[in-house]
């Protein structure tokens, strides 16, 4: 039982890598039809999930105790299984509950409107990649498109729109000022506008600006839910790697991230999608990951390397070999320490730079999780690193030769993650 939530992820993974190559020569559409969005793919995450529960709660539920302290509160209870590693995998749990739960229950389309037009639909794609029309309970109206902000002037005589810039924007931020329900409002890239549980995203524009396209999403659940996901997430994260890094190598880890952080921060993009603060937030954490997984297969490559110098049968007799050789196994016994260390922030950096990511993308885009391919190779990367996580189920992980040819191995799913999409799949986030 212990085992088989592993076999379901890993069949997961290999359906995840064979559905990039899919939408790579067949598009994106059958990528999601035949895999990401079909009833299998589903029925495995579903799968993986609930025996994962099951499995974590009996173990956990064991080690339930009650016991008195003997102070003058009298009995306390102590629950010992509500730690940081069960607080973790909760918060993935709700996070795949969120996801579900907009599966079933969220719409996201769009609309295109001309200046002065009146709409009380947006268009949805069904399950056969067919455009049809779904009804809102409201009208929306385009008063006005503008590449420049409008901050001090009324629109079409009904005052200052809702949701307008306070402080000065730049050219190309894309501005559409609408009535909707009577109300005058403003929506930008990264600013959305909520009305009724119905949420509004500029996408695109006219050549002659004289209309918009609107992306709407309607999702009164799953967004609250996988939203509480990301921040226990984030708090078990952070209170995980106190707990195993101590605050001095905590710091060490912080403060090279607030560099970096505070360096992309000072970037002005051109790109009016980038100018957020989510960008230096998650690109900071993101490369920080990167760069301690290709420090962790550095590390192990060495550690492979002089296994060549303590395989042989040395001859003891001779003081210098001796020497030579402890010196070597005193050496890879530093690099298993440092690298078993090094994979708690390296994994867990990762995992928090791909949900700010999810939450930037939903603030622009209207949805967290696409399936482009660099956002479907990082959650590969992150699971196939999760893995030696679990040296109770996989004991094999607990030998530092195999631990770190695994180690070795899974860096490859960083170079596909930060250079294959590039160079060989392409998608949203290719770099070319």
């Amino acid at each position: 039982m212990k085992k088989l939530p592993f076999i379901l992820l890993f069949v997961i993974i290999l359906a995840m890598a064979a559905a990039t190559i899919v939408e790579k020569f067949f598009g994106t559409q059958t990528a999601l039809t035949s895999v990401y969005h079909s009833w299998w793919f589903v029925a495995l995450w579903g799968a993986c999930a609930a025996i994962a529960i099951y499995d974590f709660s009996f173990r956990f539920s064991s080690r339930f105790t009650i016991y008195d302290l003997r102070s003058k509160y009298g009995k306390i209870v102590n629950c010992k299984w509500l730690n940081s590693t069960f607080l973790v995998h909760l918060a993935l749990i709700i996070i795949l509950a969120g996801a579900f739960t907009s599966f079933l229950t969220s719409k996201r389309g769009f609309v295109h409107i001309r200046q002065g037009e009146i709409l009380n639909y947006f268009l949805i794609e069904n399950k056969n990649g067919e455009t049809e029309r779904e009804n809102l309970p409201f009208n929306v109206k385009l008063l006005m498109f503008s590449q420049t902000p409008l901050t001090a002037e009324n629109i079409d005589g009904r005052g200052v729109a809702r949701n307008a810039p306070t402080t000065p924007q730049k050219k190309g931020d894309f501005f559409s000022y609408l009535q909707i329900d009577g109300e005058v409002c403003c929506v930008y890239l990264n600013h959305i506008y909520k009305h009724k549980g119905y949420r509004f995203y500029q996408y695109e524009f006219d050549s002659d600006e004289m209309g918009v396209t609107l992306l709407i999403n309607r999702d009164p659940y799953g967004i609250a839910v996988t939203y509480a996901g990301y921040l226990l997430l984030l708090i078990s994260a952070l209170l995980l790697l106190w707990q195993k890094l101590k605050w001095r190598k905590f710091l060490y880890i912080a403060a090279p991230t607030a560099a970096v952080w505070f360096f992309i921060s000072q970037i002005k993009p051109m790109t009016p999608v980038l100018r957020s603060p989510m960008l230096a937030a998650h690109v900071s954490v993101i490369m920080v990951s990167y760069v301690l997984l290709l420090l962790i297969a550095v590390l192990s490559a060495v550690y492979l390397f002089n296994l060549r110098f303590t395989i042989y049968d040395l001859r003891l007799n001779n003081p210098q070999i001796v020497n030579r050789k402890s010196k070597i196994v005193n050496l890879n016994s530093k690099l298993y320490t440092l690298n078993s260390i090094l994979l708690y922030p390296a994994v867990f950096l990762l995992a928090i730079g791909i949900f700010i990511g999810a939450v930037w993308a939903n603030i622009s885009w209207g949805r967290y999780w696409g399936w482009d391919s660099k956002e479907t190779w990082a959650l590969i990367t992150l699971l196939v690193y999760a893995v030696p996580f679990h040296k109770k189920t996989f004991p094999k992980f607990q030998n530092p030769i195999f631990l770190h040819k695994y180690l070795l191995i899974a860096f490859l799913c960083v170079l596909m993650t930060f250079l294959g999409v590039s160079f060989i799949l392409g998608g949203m986030h290719s770099y070319l």
